[in-house]
């Protein structure tokens, strides 16, 4: 890694065996291992790197300030800033097959083809609850886009920007890893 290093987000020569690796709004970074576990490091401000006892980890999402981790048994575990605006409390979600941690909230794809959120709702990001047939979510600061399997998309959060304008969005190609 290379860059800013105020935290010592770029201190990951040393790890090994990684499969996937996301960064955070905030200074952190994360790596999934082959064998299912997790290694952080940067901004731990909010405990958010505090994934070494995390197994069985399929996929991981680093947020502003916190983190989240994809059992392979489709449940979800979350660490990091956790306050009356900002719960990221996804204890209860089953049937997860992606994760994604935005800056002030999570979202989650069941098998099922529908979405989960948690979190800061102040832009309505987590307004999700009515989305169906969805193949992949993203969140990022104030807004959640997720793709549908037929080519269109769905956006809910801050529209400052336009960044929701998605209503003439078509053929939108699902990669194969997706399918």
């Amino acid at each position: 890694a290379v860059g800013k290093n105020d935290f010592g987000q770029c201190k990951v020569n040393k790890w090994s065996d990684i499969v996937f690796v996301t960064t955070g709004l905030r200074d952190t970074v994360v790596g999934l291992r082959a064998d299912g576990t997790v290694v952080a490091v940067g901004d731990n401000g909010y405990g958010q790197c505090n994934v070494s006892m995390w197994r069985n980890i399929s996929a991981v999402s680093a947020g502003a300030w916190h983190t989240v981790g994809l059992r392979a048994d489709g449940t979800v575990l979350s660490i990091g800033l956790g306050t009356k605006d900002r719960v990221y409390d996804t204890d209860s979600w089953s049937n997860i097959i992606a994760i994604s941690a935005g800056a002030i909230n999570t979202v989650g794809l069941k098998a099922d083809g529908t979405v989960v959120a948690t979190g800061d709702n102040r832009n309505n990001q987590c307004d999700v609850s009515d989305w169906k047939d969805v193949f992949a979510v993203q969140s990022y600061e104030a807004h959640t886009v997720a793709l549908k399997a037929d080519g269109t998309a769905y956006v809910s959060g801050y529209n400052g920007g336009g960044q929701c304008d998605v209503g003439d969005w078509s053929n939108i190609l699902i990669p194969d890893y997706l399918k």
